[in-house]
Parts: C-alpha cells; sequence; structure tokens
C-alpha cells in the first residue's frame, strides 16, 4: 500500500470521527447551552424555524458558533446582551472550539490529499 491509500484512510477516519463527535454532541450538550443563553433571540427562532431535527440542530450550534467565536462582533450588531458569552463555561467554548477546528483540519487534509497526490 502506498502513501495515498495510507492518506486516505487516515483523512477518511478523521473526518468520520469529526462527524460522529458533532453529532455526539448535537443530542447531548446543545440542549445545555441553549438553556444558558435563554435571552437570545436568533437562536430561539432557529429552533422554532428548524425544529428539532438533525438539520436543525446543526444550525442550532452553527449559531452557537457564532456567539463562541464573534461575541463582539453579536454583541455590535445587537443579537446577544454582553453577558451572554460569560455565562458560558469554559469547557463548552473549548469543546465547541475543537469541534470545529477539527472539521477546518480535516478539510486542509482533504485539500492536501486533492493538490499533494
Amino acid at each position: 500500500m502506498g502513501i495515498k491509500l495510507w492518506w486516505a484512510f487516515i483523512n477518511l477516519g478523521s473526518v468520520l470521527a469529526n462527524v460522529v463527535l458533532i453529532i455526539l454532541f448535537l443530542y447531548t450538550k446543545l440542549e445545555k447551552a441553549e438553556k444558558l443563553l435563554y435571552d437570545t433571540s436568533f437562536i430561539g427562532w432557529y429552533k422554532n424555524t428548524c425544529g428539532a431535527s438533525l438539520i436543525g440542530r446543526q444550525a442550532r450550534l452553527n449559531a452557537l458558533s457564532m456567539i463562541i467565536f464573534m461575541p463582539k462582533l453579536m454583541q455590535k450588531r445587537g443579537e446577544v446582551s454582553p453577558e451572554v458569552y460569560s455565562r458560558l463555561p469554559y469547557s463548552l467554548i473549548a469543546q465547541v472550539r475543537a469541534l470545529y477546528i477539527m472539521a477546518l483540519i480535516n478539510c486542509l487534509g482533504a485539500t492536501g490529499f486533492y493538490f499533494l497526490f
């Protein structure tokens, strides 16, 4: 087996692990995070519009990640109050960041596989 096949297996395994971790997060910790963000209107909008399906949960996770990655911008736009970010525990912030950074690394690995091999 050449390096191409090993690289493909490593990249595929990493992508599958990332998908499983995101789905586990969606069904275990998303509800707890939303309870901490009770005064954030656009997360409630996503919940009412998209529902409780997998795609709706992913939309709400993306809204949560916007608050985590861009808190000052969301405050400037008036989407969240200034104390919303301080209500989130650091462990939850680190987990959401890790999910999205892992997805970014998987995309870079797939891009490297495409262009280098």
